[in-house]
C-alpha cells in the first residue's frame, strides 16, 4: 500500500468514526477509548505487532480485542475497532489514532501550525513560542515542533499551504538571490 492510499485510509476510518462520534455525543469518550488504545499499542507492541499480522485471522484477533478491551471501551469505540480488524488495517491503527486527535482538536477551535528550528526547545521555550504564534495569528494554536539542524537557525513556520521562512538559511538565499539578481541586471545593462 502506497503512501497516499494509506493516508486516504486513515482520513477515511479517522473521519467516519469522528462523524459517528459527533453524532452519538460521545467525541470525548471516544478520544479517551482510543488514548488507552494508543498507551496500550506503546506499551505492548507485540499487541500493535498482532493485529497487524497477517498470519491471524480477524476472528483471532476479534477475540482477544474482545478479551482485553470489551468493558473498557464505548460501544462506538469498541465496535470502530472491530471494523478495523475486519477489513484488515490494524497496522493503520497508530496514524487513524492519531488523525483522530487532530480532528478533535480542530473541532475545538485548534489550528496545527509546524514550527521547525535547528536545535531541540525546551519546555517553556516551545510554551513561549506557541504563545506567541497564537497572538500573532489570534488563534488557538497546536505547535507542531520539528528540529532540522540544517536551517541553521531562526525558524520555519507553516500552517496549512502557507509557508513562512525565517531561517538563516532561507535569508541567506533570499540575500544572495537578490545580489545575483542585481549582479545580473547590471551586466544585461
Amino acid at each position: 500500500m502506497n503512501g497516499g492510499t494509506a493516508d486516504h485510509i486513515v482520513e477515511t476510518y479517522s473521519q467516519s468514526l469522528l462523524d459517528l462520534a459527533v453524532q452519538s455525543e460521545v467525541v470525548d469518550a471516544v478520544e479517551r477509548d482510543l488514548e488507552l488504545v494508543s498507551t496500550l499499542l506503546v506499551q505492548e507492541p507485540a499487541f500493535g505487532a498482532f493485529l497487524a499480522s497477517p498470519y491471524f485471522t480477524e476472528r483471532t484477533k476479534q477475540d482477544l480485542v474482545r478479551k482485553v478491551l470489551t468493558d473498557k471501551l464505548n460501544r462506538i469505540t469498541f465496535n470502530f475497532l472491530s471494523v478495523v480488524i475486519d477489513h484488515d488495517r490494524g497496522v493503520l491503527l497508530p496514524e487513524i489514532v492519531d488523525r483522530y486527535r487532530q480532528s478533535c482538536r480542530a473541532l475545538r477551535g485548534y489550528t496545527t501550525v509546524t514550527a521547525t528550528v535547528a536545535q531541540p526547545l525546551n519546555e517553556q521555550q516551545v510554551a513561549k513560542l506557541t504563545r506567541d504564534v497564537a497572538t500573532a495569528m489570534n488563534a488557538k494554536v497546536d505547535l507542531d515542533v520539528r528540529v532540522d539542524p540544517s536551517i541553521l537557525g531562526g525558524v520555519i513556520f507553516r500552517h496549512g499551504d502557507r509557508m513562512l521562512d525565517n531561517s538563516v538559511r532561507g535569508r541567506l538565499a533570499r540575500t544572495i538571490g537578490r545580489i545575483t539578481g542585481l549582479e545580473k541586471r547590471h551586466t544585461s545593462s
